[in-house]
């Protein structure tokens, strides 16, 4: 057989070239729908390679409106440039195929489309991810005035909002009036919506309620509200009484009993405004809090069967057989250690976890004095001691009985949910592909709160029925069984 040394040098040569390229392909991943912050809060844009390479060696831009203004460059094994001190990048996590963009203390001028560009040797790749900010504005006030027919004209205006926020108009009867009025927005200085809604009174004695709320509202932010009682008839009283005092002096008695007559009708009327505002007050808290029927079908269509995983239970917790409750006990159980139990943390996690799409559960809480619940990443930390916030994996909403039952979501900063009902049984909702971890009153459909985050690896439901407070917190925490499809 004849041997060609050049032919067989540029097969190889091919071959070689051929492994490399395929080799070094790669995507890049991120969220599909817009990432929602708030202003002062840190955020982060998810981007990953896919299959997860080394990127350490790799060149990382982020930029908004032109590459060649970039708010980050990260090349050469370090950050090149970087316009913005808010913004970095997780160099540590480079080498697991995170390019994420962390955004630290969000500006309203922050929000936009970001693109993440990345370039290993000869190839180059980008994802386009987009940042919307919300900020909730001022509380509105009415003001009223006249129309050129003498038609009165009510103004609910608020300032510094962003985006557009819902506006609703009621009457003292509770009708939504809102088809009626027309609103109008303009910018400030600093890109924030001034927000203006006009409507015509048509009666001459109401209350009017003028509501303004985010469109897309995190958890803990209350809807702005005003109400105005609107009652011209009375200054129409009040010039006739003093044409009637001045041209009527013989009759100055009669007059006397009319006044008094009036100032009891307007003291009524003054009541019955402030009551009023009372109730609608009341109603319109309870509405914002309270989940329709249509949503919460939607929810409770997600029935998950949830059992509780016996590896993960710290060894003072005793899970019952159907892995179905958990109480705490004084005592150490003889348990084999793992990877997988929590120590000391009295913790326990289920067995079903979850990557993707609407599952939810019920938990029995009924008159525990303690107690934890929600959601945890499958990383998390499981011996030592723990920090129960999303920073570190977890999502959670507590009870503590300090002088009173105190509610809180555990945030990081924590926080303070002022319920008026002590909820017996807890609904937790988690919308993995939103980014959603909702606690709702199972009772009375009422939300409690919701997270909003991004989630990248598999969340296991997680409890803590806390220690026994000297016998008054015994009761275990119970998952009831729903009607799962």
């Amino acid at each position: 057989m004849i041997s060609h040394p050049r032919w067989s040098f540029i097969i190889l040569s091919f071959f070689h070239s051929t492994y490399f390229s395929w080799g070094e392909t790669f995507s890049i991943v991120g969220p599909s729908h817009s990432i929602i912050s708030y202003v002062g809060e840190d955020v982060m844009l998810p981007a990953f390679l896919s299959p997860a390479l080394n990127a350490e060696g790799f060149q990382v831009r982020w930029f908004t409106a032109k590459f060649g203004s970039p708010v980050l460059v990260y090349t050469n094994y370090s950050i090149v440039n970087q316009t913005d001190r808010r913004m970095s990048i997780f160099q540590e996590e480079l080498k697991n195929g995170s390019v994420s963009l962390l955004v630290q203390s969000v500006r309203v001028s922050d929000e936009g489309i970001y693109t993440c560009h990345v370039v290993s040797g000869e190839l180059q790749k980008e994802v386009q991810i987009a940042l919307s900010v919300e900020v909730l504005g001022t509380q509105p006030s009415i003001s009223v005035s006249s129309t050129d027919d003498q038609q009165t004209r009510l103004e609910c205006s608020a300032e510094k909002w962003n985006p557009q926020p819902e506006v609703i108009w009621r009457d003292m009867n509770g009708a939504d009036v809102t088809l009626q009025s027309t609103i109008t927005t303009e910018l400030d200085t600093e890109g924030l919506l001034n927000v203006s809604s006009v409507i015509t009174v048509k009666k001459d004695h109401n209350v009017f309620t003028c509501l303004m709320r985010s469109k897309a509202p995190k958890p803990d932010w209350p809807s702005r509200l005003c109400v105005y009682g609107f009652s011209p008839g009375a200054s129409g009283w009040l010039a006739a009484f003093c044409v009637l005092l001045a041209l009527c002096v013989l009759l100055t008695p009669l007059l006397l009993i009319q006044w008094t007559r009036m100032r009891e009708r307007s003291l009524k009327y003054d009541l019955k405004v402030q009551l009023l505002c009372v109730r609608f007050l009341q109603k319109e808290v309870e509405m914002s809090e309270r989940v329709t029927n249509a949503e919460w079908s939607v929810i409770y269509s997600s029935a998950a069967d949830v059992t509780l995983d016996l590896d993960t239970a710290n060894p003072r917790l005793i899970v019952s057989e159907a892995g179905k409750q958990v109480r705490h006990v004084d005592t150490w159980q003889s348990v084999t250690d793992n990877p997988k139990r929590f120590d000391p943390s009295v913790f326990v996690l289920a067995r079903e976890g979850f990557t993707t799409g609407r599952h939810y559960w019920e938990v029995e809480v009924g008159e525990k004095t303690d107690w934890i619940l929600g959601v945890a990443r499958e990383s998390v930390d499981r011996k030592g001691d723990v920090n129960l916030s999303p920073y570190d994996g977890f999502w959670t909403l507590c009870l503590l009985k300090e002088e009173t039952f105190e509610y809180w979501a555990l945030t990081d900063p924590d926080v303070h949910l002022p319920l008026r009902v002590n909820p017996w049984t807890v609904g937790v909702f988690l919308n993995y592909d939103e980014g959603q971890v909702s606690f709702y009153n199972a009772q009375s459909h009422s939300h409690l709160y919701t997270f909003t985050d991004s989630f990248t690896e598999p969340l296991y439901p997680y409890f803590s029925p806390e220690d026994k407070d000297g016998g008054k917190n015994v009761a275990p925490l119970v998952i009831h069984h729903l009607c799962t499809h």
